[in-house]
């Protein structure tokens, strides 16, 4: 996955101290047992915890010293997922990037850790023996979390495994509950995802699809940062046509035709998708970018049964800014509002088109759904709804979010997609320092709009 389209590697780089999701170390002896050891430690508890942040490179208390520490020099992203994958079961995928900090006179590290999948993440080997005999950083095993203080230490409670558990059942419902009798007890493995390179050039290309068409066809908002995409990908299907995606596309149930606006393939449609390839895949796309739209958005499915799409947020169109303020005396800025409620539909919404898919085509495996959120920073909760009303201002202060996941096709059911949805939704909604959403209450938001 191309770092500079789906991360915002600035992120820690803002943080004035380490927090839950960020942590600091002024320097890590990379090339030793014992460095790779501890920064595995730090790892596993980030991934277990949601996912994070790490900056080598900076000093637990914010600042920086006055040269990079020499045993930092030359470590990349190989680095970093080799140490992971020698000291981690399963292991964690690390995007990494250098980066100079605000008035800073040299890079440092910034490491994104994903957040764990259908099993908990935990040592599946002892770091070395330090001088005192004990083992240094990672521990074969033992699964780590991150802690208040903010401290990487191993799980120690039950209300601690039940977060874990409970990120792993959202994660993978089905397959967790399978293995839940044995993954207390030893690593388990998490199949590697061979055909991942296909997700990642459709998610990116229509991402620097939209950022052109936006640059060319003005908003109120700048669409360039403000942005939702969700992707797709039927990992071990056959390929297929773009004929037969379609036909596929074109028989969609009445209820996506009248909710789900894209991935229209209609023959007398004026944005009739056209062929374009990607990574010598065919796919095909279309772009709504233009004046025309309130909503803008853009799309791509291909022959390998992946797909993507972007658009721009609900909460920043004319139509709901003009909607609030001709009923109420309230003023509905744009660019500045997240509506959960919006937000839950639309996921239902895209999920319930990529279950579609799969019926067509038979397919009943692994779905991979990524979804990335941009142009968070600065919005608040809010809703369009007199009558909801929130305490305080949540507001979140991180510009993206993204949620990568694996599912099985019969999660996306009508009646179980609920727990997939808890799980991308609350995963952007907790930047907010906002209220849970959890299953329950994404069941309740979606019966609301029946």
């Amino acid at each position: 996955m191309s770092d500079a389209v789906s991360l915002d590697f600035s992120v820690p780089l803002d943080f004035d101290s380490e927090d839950l999701d960020v942590e600091f170390k002024r320097s890590l002896p990379l090339g030793e047992n014992s460095g790779k050891a501890k920064l595995a430690k730090e790892i596993c508890a980030l991934a277990n915890h949601g996912g994070g942040w790490i900056v080598l490179g900076r000093e637990d208390d914010g600042s920086y010293p006055d040269t990079l520490p020499e045993e930092l020099a030359g470590a990349d992203q190989d680095t970093i997922n080799q140490i992971a994958s020698a000291y981690l079961q399963p292991a964690p995928h690390c995007s990494v990037r250098w980066m100079t900090p605000k008035g800073g006179t040299f890079d440092v590290l910034v490491i994104w850790v994903s957040p764990l999948g259908v099993s908990p993440v935990c040592g599946s080997k002892n770091g070395p023996n330090g001088e005192n005999g004990g083992t240094v950083g990672i521990r074969k095993g033992i699964h780590y979390i991150r802690r208040a203080g903010p401290v990487s230490a191993p799980i120690e409670s039950p209300d601690e495994w039940q977060t874990v558990i409970r990120r792993c059942v959202l994660s993978d419902k089905t397959t967790l509950l399978a293995a839940l009798t044995t993954m207390l007890q030893q690593p388990v493995s998490n199949p590697e995802d061979e055909d991942g390179s296909v997700l990642d050039a459709d998610f990116e290309h229509i991402i620097e699809v939209w950022k052109d068409e936006a640059s060319r066809h003005p908003y109120d908002v700048d669409l360039r940062n403000n942005f939702v995409c969700y992707g797709f990908h039927l990992v071990d299907a056959e390929t297929t046509t773009t004929d037969r995606i379609r036909e596929s596309l074109r028989f969609r149930p009445g209820a996506l035709r009248s909710e789900h606006m894209f991935f229209d393939a209609e023959y007398n449609s004026p944005y009739r998708p056209i062929v374009i390839e990607v990574a010598d895949v065919a796919g095909v796309e279309v772009r709504a970018t233009t004046g025309d739209f309130d909503l803008r958005s853009a799309w791509r499915m291909s022959e390998a049964l992946s797909g993507a799409e972007v658009i721009s947020y609900w909460e920043d169109t004319a139509w709901i800014k003009g909607a609030v303020e001709e009923k109420s005396s309230r003023t509905w800025e744009r660019g500045k509002a997240i509506w959960i409620k919006q937000q839950v539909a639309y996921c239902d919404n895209f999920l319930a088109m990529v279950k579609h898919i799969a019926d067509q085509f038979d397919y009943n495996g692994s779905i991979r759904i990524r979804v990335l959120f941009s142009g968070l920073r600065g919005r608040k909760l809010d809703s369009p709804n007199a009558a909801v009303y929130y305490s305080l201002d949540y507001e979140a202060h991180q510009d993206t979010k993204l949620v990568d996941l694996t599912v099985n096709a019969n999660a996306l059911d009508a009646e179980a997609r609920t727990s997939t949805i808890a799980a991308i939704i609350q995963s952007m909604n907790k930047l907010t320092q906002g209220p849970e959403i959890t299953v329950e209450g994404v069941a309740s938001l979606l019966d609301s709009r029946r």
